[in-house]
């Protein structure tokens, strides 16, 4: 779990993490909340690890304490330049003594200028960088920040590391930054995982994916009952090729489906919309799919009534769990998730008014004389 940016922290953010990958049928082998052999699992609690692993690059010489103030956004291009001009860092007993003086700092990456990266990247394919330079000059970056936490740059390549990671998958937000990362495992003397950038999910005008957009964190779907196999297919559904596979043809995949398919070679490089006019489609197959599971698997029975059991006894009071099935299985297609059957269905939790003008309109129009009698014997019961 990575946390090392204090400043962007959200409160029971891990929890709502671990809560939508459960609720997806996510399960991970490690990790916070059940430990493994590579633990700790959140880097908060691993800050020992960075420290002693740029502590060792400071000694080989490919990091150096950097004791000059921060640039300012402020800053003229030329100040800013001036600044990030050929550094000349103290040595080891100079630095200790300013550090004993409580003088701030950070550590930096020593980049090479001249060095060009290459990697293979599994969805991107062979790609190539030169290290960043501001106004002509090499960027060496941060990986220790002043307040002596380290950037994702170093928590990721020592975790990585340190846990004998051999795939990455993330976001192709982070392919700018392969060329530190790269840099990272070479000065570490440590073999670099194959890496798979994911393309972004972008609005159909072509905008990034953010909460203007709509509903864009799992917990939305979630707390609209939708079902949590149709919001996985969704995305499966999104910058993956299906060709030349078997039920290719068939949007509705379960978890076994995907996972039978699955292949990183398989996707794309471009990026994705969501497609939205398939959720609809999407649960009512799913939910379907569960409702005709539930005659014969209790647990899938038992879940489908604890969802909607709580709305249906709160709005009609008690129901038999049998009858409140057979309503779910009879409504099905007249809803588009479960939590719309209470609604929807209402008019078989409720006996119906014969009081109304609506009635009384209806019997007066009745022609004939025994619909007339029965609908008269039913209104004055």
């Amino acid at each position: 779990m990575e946390d090392t940016d204090q400043t962007r922290l959200v409160h029971g953010a891990m929890s709502a993490l671990q809560e939508s990958l459960r609720w997806a049928g996510i399960y991970y082998d490690e990790g916070p909340d059940m430990g493994g052999p590579y633990g700790p699992y959140v880097q908060s609690e691993r800050l020992h690890l960075y420290t002693s692993y740029a502590d060792k690059l400071i000694r080989c010489g490919r990091a150096y304490r950097d004791f000059r103030p921060p640039v300012s956004r402020d800053m003229s291009a030329r100040a800013s330049a001036i600044l990030r001009e050929a550094y000349l860092p103290p040595s080891e007993s100079e630095a200790q003594e300013r550090i004993q003086r409580g003088e701030m700092f950070v550590v930096r990456l020593k980049m090479d200028p001249e060095r060009t990266f290459s990697y293979e990247d599994v969805v991107y394919g062979p790609m190539s960088f030169r290290p960043d330079a501001i106004n002509g000059v090499t960027d060496d970056p941060i990986i220790i920040k002043s307040d002596g936490w380290p950037t994702y740059h170093l928590a990721s390549v020592v975790d990585d590391t340190e846990m004998c990671i051999t795939h990455v998958l993330r976001g192709e937000e982070w392919i700018p930054s392969m060329p530190k990362h790269l840099a990272l495992y070479e000065a570490l003397d440590a073999k670099p995982p194959i890496f798979v950038h994911l393309p972004l999910l972008i609005n159909a005008d072509g905008t990034k994916l953010s909460k203007r957009s709509g509903d864009v964190r799992v917990a939305d779907y979630m707390e609209q009952g939708w079902e949590p196999e149709t919001l996985v297919n969704l995305v499966a559904l999104t910058g993956y090729s299906y060709a030349n596979l078997e039920h290719a043809d068939h949007d509705v995949k379960t978890m076994n489906d995907l996972i039978r398919d699955f292949e990183l070679t398989r996707i794309s490089h471009t990026r994705a919309t969501l497609p939205m006019d398939k959720l609809v489609f999407l649960n009512k197959h799913h939910l379907a799919k569960k409702l005709a599971l539930a005659t014969t698997c209790e647990q899938t029975r038992q879940d489908i009534l604890s969802r909607i059991r709580p709305i249906i006894t709160s709005w009609y009071g008690h129901r038999s769990d049998d009858y409140i099935l057979r309503v779910v299985t009879l409504g099905q297609q007249r809803v588009d998730t479960l939590l719309q059957v209470p609604e929807r269905m209402a008019y078989l939790f409720t006996e119906p008014r014969w009081d109304t003008d609506t009635c009384r309109a209806f019997r007066a129009s009745v022609p004939t004389p025994s619909f007339r009698q029965v609908a008269n014997e039913r209104v004055h019961r």
